[in-house]
Order: C-alpha cells, then sequence, then structure tokens
C-alpha cells in the first residue's frame, strides 16, 4: 500500500476508532460525528480503491505509530486487538497514584508510544489501559490524547490526588468532579486604587465542537472561520462562529458520578486529618463536586477564599482541566476521582499514599461496575447532582460573573442562580469563618 494510503487510513480510522465504543451522544453530537467520518472514509476508501478490513485498518494504524510516534509494545502482545478492544482508559499524574491502581491490575504487557508507557490488562472482568501522564495540565493533555487517539476507550477516569479547597472537606475523603473548571483563567480589572479591583473569569477554555455542551457554562464564542476567499479582507472578522465555544467549566459524565457515589469510604484516622496526635477516628465521605484545576499551589486561606470567590472549588489539583477537554472533545465519558491529601486548614498534614490509595480504591470499584448500559454514562452531570457540602452548593454557584475586592478581600460577588435571576452576594462575617484556622467542621466537635 502506498504511504499516502496509509496516512489517510490512519487520520480518519484513528477518528472513527475513538468513538467505536461509544453508544450515544454525550457533550456531542458523537453519534452524528462517527456516521459523518465513516461516511467521509467510505468516499475516500472508494475513490483510492482501499479495501481493508478494520484488522487491516488497524494493522495500518501501528505502521503507522512504528514509523512516527516510537511505538514499541511487549513481545508475544496482538497489537492490533490491544488497540482494537474497547477500554476504560485510566490517567495517573504521579507515580505514587499509579501505583495502587497497576497493582489491581492483571496486567497483560505495555504499550509505549511517544514515551508515554500504557499498562494494558484486566481489573475484575474489565479491559482497561493505565498511563502516568505526569504532572500538570500540559502533560495530561498529551498522555490523554494518545491514549484516545490510538485506544478504543469507552470511558475515562483521572485517580490521584489533591488538595481540600473547602473547609468542610478534609484528608481522607474524595472529591468526585461532577464538574472541572480552570481556575487560572482570570481577567483581572483595574478598580479605583491599587487595593480596589475586580475579576471575571478570562472566557473560559475554547473548545471545538458540533452541538452545545449541556449543563456547561458557556463563557462566549469564537470569531467566524477564516478562508482563503475572505483571508485578505478578515481584519476582525466577520462575526462568531458557535462550533468554537468558550466554556467556564466541564461537566462530567452522571452515570460515572452516580456509580462512583455507591463506594463507602472507611473511617479516617483524626490525627491523619489534623497533623496532631489524637486516636479517635472519624467519617470519611465520597464528595459530588468542583475541581479547581491549574499550575498552582495555594496555601493561604487569604489566597484561598480570593480563589474560590471566584470558582467555587473542593478540590485543587494540577491536571483535571487538560483531561476533562480531551474527553468532552472526543466525546468520551469521563469522571475526575481525587483522595484529599492535605488540606491549609491543618498545615500540618500531609497524607499523599493514603489519598493516592483512596481515589484509586474508588476508581477500582468505579471499573469493577462498569457497564456499557449503565444509566446516564452519556448525560452530563448537573448542579442539582453536587453535594450539599460542595462549596458551589452552599454558596449557589460555580463560576462567578464578577467579583469585587479590597486587597485579597472579597467584597462583592455577583453571580447567575440556577433560576436564571442575578444575585449579588456580599460575604460577611460567616463567609470569613470558613476562611479561617477556627473553622471546625460540625462533624468534627
Amino acid at each position: 500500500m502506498s504511504q499516502i494510503k496509509s496516512v489517510v487510513i490512519v487520520a480518519i480510522v484513528v477518528a472513527v476508532i475513538v468513538g467505536a465504543g461509544v453508544g450515544g451522544s454525550m457533550y456531542i453530537s458523537y453519534s452524528s460525528q462517527i456516521a459523518s467520518m465513516q461516511n467521509k472514509y467510505n468516499q475516500l476508501s472508494s475513490q483510492l480503491n482501499i479495501t481493508e478490513s478494520k484488522e487491516e485498518s488497524y494493522a495500518s494504524m501501528v505502521n503507522f505509530l512504528s514509523q512516527h510516534m516510537n511505538l514499541s509494545y511487549s513481545p508475544g502482545l496482538n497489537i492490533t486487538q490491544v488497540l482494537s478492544e474497547p477500554r476504560i482508559g485510566i490517567i495517573t499524574a504521579m507515580a505514587m497514584e499509579e501505583a495502587p491502581v497497576l497493582s489491581a491490575m492483571n496486567v497483560q504487557g505495555e504499550v509505549n508510544i511517544s514515551g508515554y508507557e500504557f499498562f494494558v490488562g484486566t481489573i475484575g472482568n474489565h479491559p482497561v489501559v493505565l498511563v502516568r501522564s505526569g504532572e500538570k495540565e500540559y502533560a495530561a493533555t498529551t498522555a490523554t490524547t494518545l491514549m484516545d487517539s490510538f485506544f478504543n476507550i469507552k470511558a475515562a477516569l483521572l485517580s490521584g490526588t489533591a488538595g481540600s479547597r473547602n473547609p468542610k472537606i478534609t484528608v481522607g475523603d474524595v472529591v468526585l468532579g461532577a464538574f472541572v473548571v480552570d481556575k487560572s483563567s482570570i481577567h483581572y480589572h483595574r478598580g479605583a486604587n491599587s487595593t480596589l479591583y475586580s475579576e471575571t473569569p478570562y472566557t473560559g477554555v475554547e473548545i471545538v465542537n458540533y452541538t452545545s455542551i449541556p449543563n456547561a457554562k458557556v463563557g462566549g464564542f469564537g470569531e467566524a472561520q477564516v478562508v482563503p476567499s475572505n483571508a485578505s479582507t478578515y481584519g476582525y472578522g466577520y462575526g462568531i462562529d458557535t462550533s468554537y465555544t468558550y466554556v467556564e467549566d466541564l461537566p462530567a459524565s452522571f452515570g460515572l458520578l452516580q456509580l462512583a457515589e455507591g463506594y463507602a469510604l472507611p473511617q479516617v484516622p483524626l490525627s491523619y486529618v489534623t497533623g496532631g496526635n489524637q486516636t479517635t477516628v472519624i467519617p470519611a465521605y465520597v464528595v459530588s463536586g468542583v475541581i479547581g484545576s491549574a499550575n498552582q499551589w495555594t496555601e493561604p486561606l487569604t489566597w484561598m477564599s480570593q480563589q474560590n470567590a471566584l470558582y467555587e472549588s473542593d478540590a485543587g489539583e494540577n491536571e483535571g482541566m487538560g483531561f476533562a477537554y480531551v474527553n468532552t472533545h472526543f466525546g468520551i465519558p469521563w469522571l475526575i476521582i481525587r483522595g484529599i491529601s492535605d488540606s491549609p486548614w491543618y498545615p500540618n498534614t500531609y497524607q499523599g499514599v493514603y489519598a493516592a490509595d483512596a481515589a484509586a480504591n474508588v476508581t477500582i470499584y468505579v471499573v469493577e461496575h462498569f457497564s456499557e448500559s449503565l444509566p446516564n454514562l452519556y448525560s452530563e452531570a448537573g448542579f442539582a447532582n453536587l453535594s450539599p457540602m460542595s462549596n458551589a452548593a452552599s454558596h449557589g454557584y460555580i463560576v462567578a460573573n464578577r467579583v469585587y475586592y479590597s486587597g485579597l478581600n472579597p467584597t462583592e460577588i455577583v453571580y447567575t442562580a440556577q433560576n436564571g435571576s442575578t444575585i449579588q452576594y456580599y460575604p460577611g462575617t460567616s463567609w470569613n469563618y470558613e476562611y479561617s484556622y477556627n473553622y471546625t467542621p460540625s462533624f468534627m466537635n
């Protein structure tokens, strides 16, 4: 076969393969997207006299990966079967987070694509693929793109640790990302003097999609597409293109969220929570909340208050938005699962391994109980699905419209309520108490 035919097959078949295990419409009109890609493939197949079977098409993709993506794999592994079999994909950022998931796997082999080591095997009776992306958004985005593009992913999970961004959520809890926000996406506005200013979301992340993303907060749309016929006179453009959408939060799969909520965590030693020498235990909770993703690590409570006023998050980490962004674009059901390892309200404690194990146990539970007929698998989580103890549910919003500050103290928060009304909220004593070292969750009293 000619090189050009191989490349054409890979380019189109990969796009179709990504949806091969997807049973319906999720965040985009994915069934129609797959049908469109298949039609294009059929047309090009006819034009180029391509008569390859699915197995031959995968073999062409393997050839492409070998030549251009430094593909290698365990001896004896049937690579075309490994890539074509529908699997649950699992991403972790750190080795500490990967270890407990890997120890639960029946590993059949390894596949290395462009330096990323993908372990393939099963958990329970379910085929899975596991990869450590490395830390921060860009690493997670790259690993997720490779996984989703070259393996047949039917659902994706991000498992690992995070810091609490909610005084009611402590070490030993697990936060499920019903939503994820990029809390670093901020427009800082000048005020009357150097201490008075305001913030708004910086439009959100721009994602190319085919229809609207239900339950996501849309911050705007991109410019109308430039084409050869208008390029020389384009200037500032000719309006908007709604297929380029700015979103300020991304919703997870409601079905995966419901499934994960069924896991019962063991009680956690109070000494793990506080960093003290207590000998009692307290309840641990699986919380459906908001993941605040950014390449940041925030410790001072004054800064925590400042950040949460605009983006009401419950757990802070560095990879979630990149992971969610890729899966949302490809229409793959996803969920972020974060064990809480530390809390700025208790600065003397860090339990990374305990938190990684907690997240892994929830992840393993989801895999073992997964079904492609899972109710709501292809539906998006909504605001009503947030746990009552989440910051967003407590305060009535996920992303504010605008926040006014005096120094680091929020003085006014403007947000859109779930009924569509605009609310002006003036943080006072209760807000300040939540973001103080004097705050004690009710279940610890």
